[in-house]
């Protein structure tokens, strides 16, 4: 069953994988002789707080282009996607109309503001998924507290968080986001200070599964993390980073006896800066659930620069993804998403040593973890739409803002293959430097504000079936 399973992904949905591609940039080249109409005006209507010149930059049309009917047709359809993805309204729409005579085109913009401002109570499981904590519904993995995230501040857009969070991960911190500094809204800044905490920290990796060391008298792992950073969206698609952080993270003397790795020589603290670079061009309809186009990512990171005291850690991370989003045919959807890190440790240490099972995982795996270095990870989804993008209205008269919900739902089967590359603790560990398969169905609820809810039914390699929850979780 394994090798056929195997076998079945590298004879026909890998080659698939590099076809997707080129089916979606395959374009129907314009008539020479279409009829061409200049753009006379744009009109914006239901912005009551955000700034006009937010909304403009999210065009793909501008005042004085002369453009083809269906250029024009489509242009709005591509603008009011990118105005959905800001996630500053709840919906928009972008129209268009034509005077033949004067061969001139007026485009209207219409859209409801979303809440921008958002107090919010914390509850929540601190495992890896909920399944993973509904085999223990151990009370002592609950997070509690108040969160408060202020958007599109000063009609901006943009964000400021603080949050105050107890329970097993205590969380004390802010951050801020200003997306445009300059008058071409191409450079912005980001800044953030963490302060976490914890009574339960895992020091080992043992059968595929944490090994958890827990004093409720004493604080077993504490982190700081301070970061500053400078981002470059240059046009609609394509945006770049450069961020810069300070970290700090310390353990009880007990951690490191039970794994003299986890830091590295017996450390019960490190002290490092870390760098990261980042480009990404986005180019999907609807970025909590795409269905079409697709999305580049590229992420180098450099832990470690010798400019702290004692100071080993020393690490480089290249991560990479590919992902498409296409129709297959009426109301039928496939995605395919390629994922990989390549990591040398060169002074190995079990806390920078997370692969697949955390934020990555091979559905049919949830119950375990795969720690290495490196790590490939490819998955596979084709969804019907049983239920169409719909918007229902509730009469709620002093909070307009929450009268239209949206929903949609889909279902569909999956694939996902991976292998991790562990180099040094693989040992005890059966699923490190072994290809993992796994295969199933989902059920995907897209709800009010982008809310994702999915429920998976799938099987791993053992044959062990599984019922899976997650939230906001789009592939």
């Amino acid at each position: 069953m394994n090798l056929c399973a195997s076998s079945i992904f590298k004879r026909y949905f890998i080659p698939l994988l590099f076809l997707f591609p080129a089916i979606l940039f395959a374009q129907r080249p314009d008539s020479l002789t279409a009829k061409k109409f200049a753009v006379a005006l744009i009109s914006i209507d239901g912005n009551k707080k955000t700034k006009e010149r937010i909304i403009l930059r999210e065009l793909t049309l501008r005042p004085g282009d002369s453009l083809t009917e269906d250029q024009i047709r489509s242009k709005c359809k591509r603008a009011q996607q990118n105005l959905m993805n800001t996630s500053l309204f709840v919906h928009d729409t972008v129209s268009f109309v034509l005077d033949s005579a004067l061969q001139t085109a007026v485009i209207k913009i219409k859209v409801q503001e979303r809440w921008y401002l958002w107090p919010g109570l914390i509850f929540e499981i601190q495992d890896r998924n909920f399944n993973s904590w509904w085999e223990t519904k151990d009370l002592f993995r609950i997070n509690y507290g108040v969160s408060l995230t202020v958007y599109n501040l000063f009609g901006l857009n943009q964000t400021l968080t603080m949050v105050f969070r107890r329970g097993y991960t205590e969380q004390y911190g802010a951050s801020y986001r200003i997306p445009f500094i300059n008058k071409k809204q191409t450079l912005g800044l980001t800044a953030s200070f963490n302060y976490f905490r914890n009574n339960e920290v895992w020091y080992r990796t043992e059968d595929d599964n944490l090994k958890f060391y827990r004093d409720k008298k004493n604080y077993v792992r504490q982190d700081q993390e301070g970061k500053i950073g400078i981002t470059h969206r240059h046009k609609l698609y394509i945006r770049q980073s450069m961020e810069v952080f300070l970290k700090k993270s310390t353990v009880l003397d007990t951690v490191t006896k039970l794994n003299d790795n986890y830091y590295a020589r017996d450390q019960t603290s490190i002290d490092y800066f870390s760098a990261q670079y980042r480009f990404t061009y986005d180019y999907r309809d609807y970025k909590p659930y795409p269905t079409k186009g697709y999305m580049l990512d590229a992420i180098i990171i450099k832990d470690g620069f010798g400019l702290m005291k004692n100071e080993t850690t020393n690490n480089l991370a290249l991560f990479g993804s590919v992902k498409t989003y296409f129709k297959l045919f009426h109301r039928t959807y496939m995605m395919t998403a390629l994922k990989g890190r390549y990591m040398p440790l060169y002074e190995p240490m079990y806390y920078f040593n997370r692969a697949l099972g955390y934020n990555e995982v091979v559905r049919g795996y949830e119950y375990y973890v795969v720690d290495g270095q490196s790590f490939a990870l490819l998955k596979s989804n084709i969804r019907f739409q049983v239920i169409k993008p719909r918007v229902i209205r509730v009469p709620i008269k002093r909070l307009k803002k929450f009268n239209d919900i949206s929903y949609a739902l889909y279902v569909g089967p999956f694939m996902d293959a991976g292998y991790v590359k562990d180099n040094y603790f693989y040992k005890n560990n059966a699923l490190s430097n072994e290809w993992l398969v796994g295969t199933g169905i989902g059920i995907d609820l897209i709800a009010y504000y982008d809310l994702v809810f999915r429920v998976e039914f799938s099987v791993n390699r053992w044959q062990e079936p599984g019922i899976f929850l997650h939230l906001n979780a789009p592939l």
